[in-house]
């Protein structure tokens, strides 16, 4: 029991370090994810709202209360429930800090091939802004191990918009608006750069609720948050999902 008393009181307190001042920057601290409901951990089930032939994409975020710190993991999951991503973030005095990231992809054999990234910029949420603006930086380089001698380098640019609400499960939320530009160079034999434009919501008390991105006019794709709930609600509907492919091949 001692070893989490030290660690909750470490959460209160940079809670309460820094506080919205009038005409002064916007405290958007209880924007992001609470990290005091996600010690058990939860599934954050997004649904898509263009096109509505993608199916649903899942995060299974869970907060850790340590000695050392707070830390929030994240685990990207899509249809098949394998891992594609897991990211662990630290809380820091102005912000949540990106330390670790790793990309998965499966090889000829079905196998999770895991890489690495180096995490050159990594804000991955601000604790204030501002509307006379400001860019936050996230910036991460990683080797796909599927092509060998090819570097990827990830680039994104956030900047705070505006303040809006949003209904989730019958309820009123407020709401912070985030334009996102991103960058994505391809180097090998030469580089390759895709800009693309995007935005973020992210809910009081919920975190991020809707999320898009616009390579083209003609390729572009949206998101919101359609439920929340225990891990082991996920791992049910995998299992019914395979006993049904199961059923429809006999």
């Amino acid at each position: 029991m001692r070893v989490f008393l030290y660690p909750v009181s470490l959460v209160s307190a940079l809670l309460l370090l820094t506080s919205c001042r009038e005409g002064g920057p916007k405290d958007i601290r209880d924007y992001y994810f609470p990290l005091r409901q996600l010690e058990d951990g939860l599934v954050y089930e997004y649904r898509p709202l263009f096109p509505d032939s993608l199916t649903p994409v899942y995060w299974y975020y869970r907060s850790f209360l340590k000695e050392d710190g707070v830390f929030l993991t994240g685990t990207y999951y899509e249809y098949g429930l394998i891992p594609l991503q897991l990211v662990r973030e630290e809380l820091v005095r102005n912000g949540m800090l990106l330390q670790d990231l790793y990309l998965y992809e499966a090889d000829s054999t079905g196998s999770q091939r895991q890489a690495r990234a180096e995490v050159l910029s990594g804000t991955a949420f601000p604790f204030e802004v501002s509307d006379s603006g400001g860019v936050f930086l996230y910036k991460v380089r990683w080797e796909p191990p599927s092509d060998s001698g090819a570097v990827i380098t990830l680039i994104k640019n956030r900047r705070y918009l505006r303040d809006t609400s949003i209904r989730f499960d019958d309820k009123s939320y407020d709401a912070v608006v985030f334009d996102v530009r991103e960058m994505l160079e391809y180097d090998k034999d030469g580089v390759f750069e895709q800009a693309y434009e995007g935005r973020e919501v992210y809910a009081k008390g919920l975190g991020l609720v809707y999320f898009q991105k616009e390579i083209s006019k003609d390729i572009r794709w949206a998101y919101r948050l359609e439920a929340r709930y225990p891990m082991s609600r996920l791992e049910e509907t995998f299992k019914q999902r395979i006993e049904q492919k199961i059923s429809e091949t006999e």
